[in-house]
Order: structure tokens, then sequence, then C-alpha cells
């Protein structure tokens, strides 16, 4: 990953197969026994027809943008590297480094983009397509043009591979990176300047198409030498089919009969075969003749002189933007950029038009704008504070600036309020060395945060706008940079959010938070360690009680004899085994006695031992249940019976009961006697 603020630029990024379907077989060699070839067919997904929009990063110039776009490159963005190279424009399977995508820039009246159209009619006719039902979608777009103008303005088979590349860039880089996860960025660019029509003095609209090439490499132009100068200069010119009435006829409202070499066209071979004979017949040849006279030449090499009587180009962006508030907004601002781009050429021209599937697109127009050249060219070099000179045979310009020898210049000023005053501004080169407002000079200037506190009132009552401005013009540069913005955000994202965490501690802990001044200090780690100090003190108020590292349980309790217990939950009887212990001894005795752990197949459990286990696991439940619903009494245990000293049970002490039934009044009632 390349360091912030550099980029590297690559060739290509080659996939390692193409998008198409294919069919993997899998084969298993060197076995004693056969087995079939397991056959797996995938499909590698790519676009085709059009671009998906998750897929395109960046445009230049931006779409239905205004400007001098005259020194650069259209170019188009794409998210993943390999994009530009996952198809082979020759039609075959294997990789090449020949991109399939061309970035096309038209001017109006060159070329003419489609609505929507089957994909099998966005190629041209007879072009032979590898696999030609891999589309990804079924209604697309295509870019009619002559042969004129692929020959004039479209990249040469050679040139392709010049424009494109992969950029490996920093996301930190980019602001939100773009849409872009990884750094690498596929770019196309554009092989035409859109440059600005000087010899007219006219903008021009242009629009950018990212077209398909495949199966037509053969159709571009061959390479040329290169040019040491461009002029602008329209390849092909038909706005004039703009002016056609709907309902009237093509070949006498646009051709108007005219004859292009040896091509006869049907209306003027109509009036051809109506010659009537004699004077009558030259009077109308004559007539034919006038009527014949070309209006609008056809040929597709000239450039058509006629004005464009369509839309022109300011209204054109001012459309676009009405239409970004409908709520269909994604189709009609497409249709309405490709407005003055869906002239009929194919009606017309009797030259070949090829059709290339546009997958992207977007216009843009070219003015004469403020480019560098021209603004150095019209740069006026006098000082501030000079006097223009005013032309010849003109009347004397108004009063001369307020100058003074600080070099300050009055300028009208106009205050929040809408009050127009007088101020002074001082530009940042002056005639003398000037003082620090500082009175020491290792001693380091006020920090101001705003333009308002360099705001100066001199003697004379006006205020110096000087440091205010250049603080103004400083802060408006310093924001136009990415990397400033960036630490902004961090420094808002940690230091301005831990002085908030600061605030919000300092109301809630018992102790004092040290000062910032003078140095930075990692809040979150004092923060951290001072809170666990105030929690290791007040372990118990705070955390709780420490829980043991395994919870005992309910108690077990054991009643009668412990080696009664053992037996009879082993399965063995007890009085056999203390029988044989007498004659063999304990340890002898159990290991000649056999535990019972399963059943054998058909065996039936003994059913001496399963009552026991039964009559155990009873007592015990029994046992458990009592302990949890009988009252708790002093000295009782619940479920057990007391013996007195002669076998007879015990009376258990009284409680509380009882002696609020001794204590009861004896009941007089004469019903209740004998």
């Amino acid at each position: 990953m390349p360091t912030t603020g550099h980029f590297i630029l690559h060739s290509n990024v080659m996939p390692p197969v193409t998008a198409g379907r294919y069919e993997l077989v899998t084969e298993q060699v060197d076995l004693p026994f056969d087995v079939e070839p397991e056959h797996t067919h995938v499909q590698i997904a790519a676009p085709r027809y059009t671009m998906p929009t998750d897929q395109i990063l960046s445009s230049f110039p931006p779409a239905n943008a205004e400007g001098a776009f005259g020194d650069r490159l259209p170019q188009i963005v794409l998210k993943r590297r390999t994009l530009p190279w996952e198809r082979n424009p020759a039609g075959q399977v294997q990789p090449s480094e020949t991109p399939w995508l061309a970035l096309v820039v038209v001017a109006e009246g060159e070329a003419t983009l489609s609505t929507a159209t089957a994909v099998r009619d966005c190629v041209t006719a007879g072009t032979k397509l590898l696999d030609p039902d891999d589309k990804d979608v079924e209604q697309g777009l295509y870019l009619a043009v002559t042969e004129t103008v692929v020959k004039k303005i479209f990249p040469c088979k050679d040139d392709l591979p010049l424009l494109a590349h992969v950029r490996e860039v920093d996301v930190n880089d980019t602001e939100l990176a773009n849409g872009d996860d990884d750094g690498w960025l596929a770019v196309v660019l554009a092989n035409r300047l859109p440059v600005f029509d000087d010899a007219a003095g006219k903008a021009v609209r242009y629009m950018a198409c990212l077209v398909n090439l495949e199966g037509q490499l053969e159709a571009l132009p061959p390479p040329l030498p290169p040019a040491a100068s461009f002029e602008f200069a329209l390849a092909q010119d038909w706005r004039a089919l703009a002016s056609v009435a709907p309902g009237g006829g093509p070949d006498v409202h646009v051709l108007g009969n005219a004859q292009l070499g040896n091509v006869v066209l049907p209306a003027a071979a109509g009036l051809q075969g109506q010659r009537p004979p004699g004077a009558a017949g030259a009077a109308f040849a004559a007539a034919g003749a006038a009527q014949a006279k070309p209006v609008v030449s056809i040929d597709g090499a000239a450039k058509m002189d006629q004005p464009s009587v369509g839309k022109q180009w300011s209204s054109a962006t001012q459309q676009v933007s009405a239409v970004a508030l409908d709520p269909d907004a994604k189709r009609l601002v497409r249709d309405t950029m490709a407005q003055g781009f869906r002239l009929p050429i194919e009606a017309y021209a009797i030259e070949k038009v090829l059709r290339f599937p546009v997958l992207a697109h977007w216009s843009f127009t070219t003015n004469e704008g403020a480019t560098f050249e021209k603004l150095m060219q019209e740069l006026d070099v006098g000082l501030l504070g000079s006097v223009a000179e005013a032309p010849p045979n003109t009347p004397a310009a108004g009063a001369r600036p307020e100058v003074v020898q600080t070099g300050h210049i009055g300028l009208g000023h106009r205050t929040r309020r809408g009050d127009p005053v007088q101020a002074w501004y001082r530009g940042p080169c002056v005639p003398f060395p000037t003082a620090r407002d500082s009175s020491s000079k290792d001693e380091p200037l006020a920090l101001a945060h705003s333009a308002d506190q360099l705001r100066r009132v001199i003697p004379d009552g006006r205020e110096d706008l000087a440091l205010a401005a250049a603080f103004e013009i400083g802060r408006l540069l310093a924001l136009s940079q990415l990397s400033v913005v960036s630490a902004l955000l961090r420094f808002r994202g940690e230091q301005f959010g831990a002085g908030r965490v600061r605030e919000v501690l300092s109301q809630l802990l018992p102790f004092e938070l040290p000062s910032l001044k003078g140095e930075r200090v990692d809040m979150g780690r004092f923060v951290a360690l001072e809170v666990l100090n105030v929690l290791s003190k007040n372990t118990d108020r705070m955390i709780g009680p420490r829980r043991p590292v395994a919870d005992p349980g309910r108690p077990l309790r054991v009643s009668g004899d412990l080696d009664q217990v053992i037996a009879t939950g082993l399965g063995f009887d007890l009085a056999a085994l203390r029988k044989r212990a007498d004659a063999v001894g304990v340890l002898s005795a159990l290991e000649q006695t056999s535990v019972p752990v399963a059943l054998k197949p058909g065996q039936a459990p003994n059913e001496k031992l399963v009552v026991s286990a039964l009559q155990a696991a009873l007592q015990g439940e029994l046992q458990r249940t009592l302990g949890v619903a009988a009252p708790a009494v002093p000295g009782v245990v619940p479920g057990v019976v007391i013996r007195g000293a002669r076998g007879r049970a015990a009376t258990p002490p009284p409680d509380a009961l009882d002696a609020l039934i001794a204590g009861a009044p004896a009941d007089d009632d004469e019903e209740d006697r004998p």
C-alpha cells in the first residue's frame, strides 16, 4: 500500500480467466475401478451492456458541468481493478492486454445515442460476439456513429492499452474512500480533449460514452502520426436534422433533392421521369434544377455550416437540474442529458453507420472558461493601487484610488448589517519590513480562532481588514486540501470527543482530572486506570461479591448405614459381601463380587436390586421435597420420626399454633354438649 500523498500506476491487472460460461471436468485416474468424470458448469459474470452504478466511483468532467475542460482528458474511474480486461475484444477466451472498454467523447451532432433497445440490436449488424447469450440486461443503449466519425475521433487499436490503467492509492487520500474499499482503481481515459470552439466563439456540448468494443476492433482507425496542435472541428455535424418537419418527407426537407455523385435520390428521380416534351419540358427542367439546388450537404466527410436549431447547451443544463427533482430522476436525467444526441442519422447517412454498446454516459459543456493559460495571458501586472490607462478617445476615469505609504488601499466594504463603509486593506507584499505585534521575538503570537479576531481599528476610525482577509483566505485554502479536512475530522473524533468526555467525567468522578495545558494526555488510558483504582477500593459495592469457581449445589443427605448406601448404589448384595469377607477378607470379597454395569441382550434385571434402587430413589426425593416444603422446626428433622426411650413415638415440642389453641377460652355453647 503506498503512503499518504503517493500512488502507484500499473499498466493493467489481468484476470485469470475472462467472463463467460465454463465447464469444469474432474477425472480420477490410477484407481482399481472406473469413476465417471464430474462435469460442473460455472459462469463468470461481468458487465457487457450496462455498468452497475456501484462500480462507477467518479468521472471527469462531472456530469452536466460547465467549464474550461480543454486541458485535461476525460476519464471514468471503476471500482473493480480487472473490469477493463475481463473480456477479450477480439472475441477469444484467453485474457488480452487490450481492454474491451473505451471512453469515447463526441460533440453534439456527431453521433446518436439510442433509446432502450434490445441488446441484440446494440451492435453493428454482422458483428460476431463470443457467446451472444451472455448478457447482463435485456435492453441497453448504443452509440450510432458513421465511419467518418470513427476514423476521426475514435482511438486506434494500439492506443487502447495506453488509455486504461490501474491506480493503487491510499484510501485515506480520498474522501470517505470514494466508495472504494481496497485502494485499487481502474481508470479508462478518453483520447480527445473537449476543447472550446475558438473559431466560432461558441461553447461546445460533449457526451462521454463508455463503449464496448467486442468484435469491432477492425472498425477502429489505423494509427496516425502524432499531431503538433489541435483545433476544434466537428467530425460530422448532423444538427440540421433537428429542423426536419415530423410530417414531411426527408428527401425534400433535408436532402433538397440533391444528387451526390452517382446516387440519384428518389424524389429527384421522380422529377426526371415527369419531364414533359418541348418548351414546357425545358421550363420544367429549369424549375427542377432550381429545386434540386442542395440545401444541406449530406456528405459524411463534409462539415455542415448551418447553425443548429436545437436547444442550446445552457438550456439543456437547466433542464437537467429541473428533472433532478422528479421521483424518477435517475432515468429522466440520463434522457435529458442525451438531448442533442438523439438525431436519427442512421435514416439519412449514405455511408456505413456503426453501433457500439454504451455501458455509461454523461454530458458536459466546455465554454471559454478561465483556464490557467487564459488567466496568465490576461493578467494585469500593474501594482496594487495603480490606475489603468484609459483607452484613447474616452472620458477620464473617476477618482483615483486612496493609497497610503504603508501599502494600504481604501476599498469599499459592506458590514454584516448592510452598511456601506470604507476600510483599509493591504496585501502580503509591502514596501518595507513590518513590525511584529508581539513585543518579544521569542514570545509566540496570540492564536486567532476566527477572522473577526484580527480586525483592527486604526486612529482614523476605519478598520484594517488585511489580517482578517489573510486569515479567511488561508482558512479556505487549507479546507480545499483533503488532508487538512481529514485531520480536522480526526481531531473532532479524538481530541474534541475526549474533551467532552473529560467534562462529563469531571462531574461524576470523585477525583480531580489533570490539566491538559502544554501537553497531550491520553484521556482514554487515564480514565481507564483511575476507574480501575476506584473499583478496586469498593469491590463489594461497585462490582459485587466474588462468586466461587464452582457452586457447591444443594447438600446431599445420606440416611442409614454408609456401606448399605454404597452397595445399593453399585447394585450388589451387602450381606453376601460381608459373609464372603469373613472367609477371604474384604479386598478379596470385593474382587470376587461382580457389579452389574449393563444388561446383556435378553437378560432381565434383578427384581430385588430394582426394588431397592427404586425405594432409595423415592426416599431421597421425598426427603428433598420435605426439606423444601415442610416448615423448619428447631431440633426436628423433617420426615424423621423421633422415638422415645421405650420405642414409642416422642411428642414433638409445641409450636406457636399449639400455644394459641391451648390458650383459647372454652366454648360453653349448649349445642356442643353431649
